[in-house]
């Protein structure tokens, strides 16, 4: 379809607000999850996508790869670790601003169209992991050999021989009114450090 100079004019201005939208939304969100990782003394120590691939390398042809990809943060996982003796913990924080991407939640393979997505709302889902009781174990290397917590949300998951771990869902605006919502609802599982409690 042509497109009119009017209509082009639009679409630019569109995606120019839409950017400055997102890198105010991105100043905003990145720290109040490292916030409430640091509220259970967890530091940070990975990210990456979790539904499309990081933008690629400087020697790829961007146009070979998804679009999606140069949007990383739509469904974002970030990974922070409490290595305390005693309290060897990690949050994985999954940021899941358009969750109609998610693989889960796609009607069709391949890339998705986002002129014909659904509405979904936004989320941010919490992975909580900790070692059982009398564990020697490191955290890191328990969280890299497990799965997911499944089943319903709250309830308890063996992951390996030393690690359980469960998993909870915020709505993303709730969590931005209210992150202290979150910290009560992990502190369920993880035990806030000593000087937070």
């Amino acid at each position: 379809m042509d497109m009119r100079r009017d209509q082009a004019v639009s679409l630019v201005n569109q995606v120019q607000r839409s950017h400055r939208l997102l890198a105010g939304f991105y100043k905003r969100i990145l720290p109040a999850l490292d916030d409430l990782a640091s509220s259970f003394g967890a530091s940070f120590w990975y990210w990456g996508p979790i539904s499309f691939d990081r933008p690629c390398k400087s020697s790829t042809k961007p146009s070979s790869k998804w679009a999606w990809d140069f949007l990383p943060l739509i469904a974002t996982q970030f990974v922070y670790i409490r290595s305390d003796d005693g309290n060897q913990a990690a949050i994985e924080l999954q940021l899941r601003t358009d969750p109609s991407v998610l693989p889960e939640l796609r009607l069709y393979k391949g890339q998705p169209n986002p002129t014909n997505l659904p509405d979904a709302t936004p989320v941010l889902r919490i992975y909580l992991y900790w070692l059982k009781a009398n564990s020697s174990a490191d955290i890191k290397s328990e969280w890299e050999q497990a799965e997911h917590p499944a089943g319903e949300a709250d309830s308890i998951s063996t992951l390996t021989d030393d690690m359980e771990g469960t998993w909870l869902e915020v709505p993303l605006a709730n969590f931005i009114l209210a992150p202290q919502d979150a910290v009560s609802l992990i502190s369920k599982f993880i035990v806030l450090p000593a000087s937070s409690a």
